[in-house]
């Protein structure tokens, strides 16, 4: 089930580039609140709480009872937010009010767990994808989505596809997607070179052993 979380905010009546600095300036953060059906809303909302919401993780998937003012709390999802990573703060919000009975669409974390085979032979794990979309009812949206990649070997690839969706929840991502892999390094390639000399040394060895004992049989014979 999904988490919820609470969040107050005001509304903004007042609109405008200047007029938004000078809210992030005295420590909020303009909004805007999207409602099916409806017209939106603009709302302004304290910028150390927004910014201690988005850092606790799985966020696009939480369910926020926002109180607007003093009204009953609505339930929405976090859409957008755009942030200054020069100052850490988080300049602008776009949130999405929901139906509990009504299946929506979120990015939700993808982590990986483990460790794969092919990184215990020296391979590095390389994850290129840290989110996949699933589809569901709000309250059923998982924070993340784990993968065990231990039988993960030198070469291969995880897939949205390979995926396990939890209970009420379905990913709509390309099952082909990549989500991540298991790059062959210059330390796992020299290995293998090294280990295929040896054993071609080896290889060599038996072959010679056989010539060996006939030619001292040859010997043999002929005293």
């Amino acid at each position: 089930m999904a988490q919820h979380v609470p969040l107050s905010v005001s509304t903004r009546e007042a609109r405008g580039t200047a007029k938004n600095r000078r809210l992030r300036n005295a420590g909020r953060v303009p909004g805007v609140l999207y409602r099916p059906g409806g017209d939106s809303l603009a709302f302004d909302a304290d910028e150390y709480e927004v910014r201690r919401l988005i850092r606790r993780g799985g966020i696009r998937s939480a369910v926020v009872d926002l109180t607007v003012d003093s009204d009953a709390p609505r339930t929405v999802l976090f859409k957008t937010w755009d942030s200054d990573p020069v100052r850490d703060q988080i300049i602008h919000l776009d949130l999405q009010e929901v139906d509990l009975t009504v299946e929506v669409e979120a990015d939700v974390p993808v982590i990986l767990v483990g460790t794969s085979a092919g990184v215990r032979e020296g391979g590095i794990l390389d994850q290129t994808a840290l989110t996949v979309r699933v589809r569901a009812l709000p309250d059923a949206l998982p924070r993340s989505i784990e993968f065990d990649v231990s039988e993960v070997d030198l070469g291969e690839s995880v897939h949205a596809g390979d995926l396990i969706a939890p209970d009420g929840c379905t990913i709509v991502t390309e099952a082909e997607y990549g989500i991540a892999s298991v790059m062959v390094t210059r330390a796992a390639l020299a290995a293998d070179e090294e280990g295929a000399l040896e054993e071609g040394a080896e290889g060599a060895e038996g072959d010679a052993a056989p010539a060996s004992e006939g030619e001292s049989s040859a010997e043999s014979e002929g005293e």
